[in-house]
């Protein structure tokens, strides 16, 4: 249900020098609590976002979904005229949010002090990989240095950005908080999301049972090695995922498929553990997954289908709970896709995400920048 009240970010301006999904991630919670996001773009490339296939109406689907309702000005930040405009922008701005290499903006003249100089309310939000040096990376090298990978035990590359989403959400977190500082205080700041973090929520818990050498309580008991926490196989071969970790979801689980010598080991990891696990995929090996969710459902057990994308995508339960809308594209179609990100506080905006540069003089003529500096701005390349 669209919400009519005040969004918690309307009036709020955010300029997006940032690049890629950690930036968009961030960029798309911002937009649904009601911030302006103007996102600058090399007027060359775009954002690669852009052109990552499948494109709908020439679009990539993730640009469409992460930056609907954005703006979108085109910059080349590293000439005299895009400089200009961006601290133009900057001075008007109440966020600034970029992920360029440690060193980059300050050789284009756009250090990100000199911009809070020039405007004390701004607040300045980098994305770095870590929180020093210039180290480069993507998700998959801060998934594999924080030991998220291998705790995943998989001999595929997960295909989940866990840095970069999770990064991007904490973002959000840290310029929310930032926001209210300066609410109070009356400056801005800076803040440091580092990309290298995002994994690390994952592996807090993990972390905390070596450094005081006990044992893995977390792996033990939610990587699959106790019978009321896995995964099992169905006789069509589709999979249930069985949540029962609290001792009453797994009694009633035991007494619903028949098995109730096996309430006492829900939490076992030893031989009787694996020999308890070994009975309970015998039984659901018997029916198909659908039969199995009918005779379960009247009992609101924590067991689920274990859903492909294709499958997720047609599950009733996120409808429900209003968690997916159609995302418009820019011929005026739309397609199906997670949101609002905040449904408590937020929504998702209608308007479908801007093309390369779409906005760039209307928006420079607006803060102020000199006419003749928006001439030798050079448009932004088509197609």
């Amino acid at each position: 249900m669209e919400s009519t009240s005040p969004l918690p970010l309307d009036g709020i301006v955010v300029v997006d020098v940032s690049r890629m999904l950690p930036g968009a991630v961030l960029a798309r919670m911002l937009l649904d609590l009601g911030a302006r996001v103007i996102k600058i773009e090399d007027p060359r490339t775009g954002d690669l976002m852009r052109y990552t296939p499948p494109l709908v109406d020439g679009v990539g689907v993730g640009f469409c979904v992460y930056m609907r309702g954005a703006e979108s000005v085109a910059l080349d930040l590293r000439t005299e005229a895009g400089a200009a405009a961006l601290r133009a922008l900057a001075a008007e701005a109440d966020v600034l949010v970029e992920s360029f290499r440690p060193g980059t903006l300050d050789r284009w003249g756009l250090g990100l002090d000199s911009l809070r100089a020039a405007n004390p309310r701004l607040i300045t939000a980098s994305l770095p990989g870590f929180n020093h040096g210039d180290a480069v990376g993507h998700d998959l090298n801060f998934v594999a240095l924080s030991g998220l990978l291998d705790r995943l035990q998989s001999e595929t590359i997960p295909a989940a950005q866990f840095a970069d989403c999770t990064a991007g959400s904490l973002a959000s977190a840290a310029i929310l908080a930032a926001l209210l500082r300066r609410e109070r205080a009356g400056v801005g700041g800076h803040i440091s999301q580092p990309l290298a973090q995002g994994p690390l929520q994952f592996m807090t818990w993990a972390w905390a049972e070596h450094s005081v050498g006990g044992e893995p309580m977390s792996q033990r008991l939610l990587g699959g090695s106790i019978p009321s926490y896995r995964t099992y196989t169905c006789a069509d071969g589709l999979d249930l995922a069985v949540g029962c970790l609290e001792p009453k979801f797994w009694i009633t689980l035991c007494q619903a498929i028949e098995l109730p010598e096996l309430a006492a080991v829900g939490l076992d990891s030893s031989d009787a553990g694996a020999a308890a696990a070994a009975k309970t995929a015998a039984r659901f090996a018997e029916q198909p997954r659908a039969a199995w969710l009918d005779k379960l459902a009247p009992l609101n057990l924590p067991v689920s289908a274990v859903h492909d994308v294709a499958s997720a995508t047609a599950e009733p339960m996120y409808d429900a709970s209003g968690l997916v809308e159609a995302t418009p594209t820019p011929s005026g179609g739309s397609f199906r896709a997670p949101g609002p990100t905040l449904p408590s506080l937020g929504r998702t905006p209608k308007t479908p995400a801007p093309a390369l540069g779409q906005h760039t003089r209307e928006v420079l003529a607006a803060v102020g920048l000199d006419p003749a500096i928006i001439d030798t701005i050079k448009p932004a390349k088509k197609g």
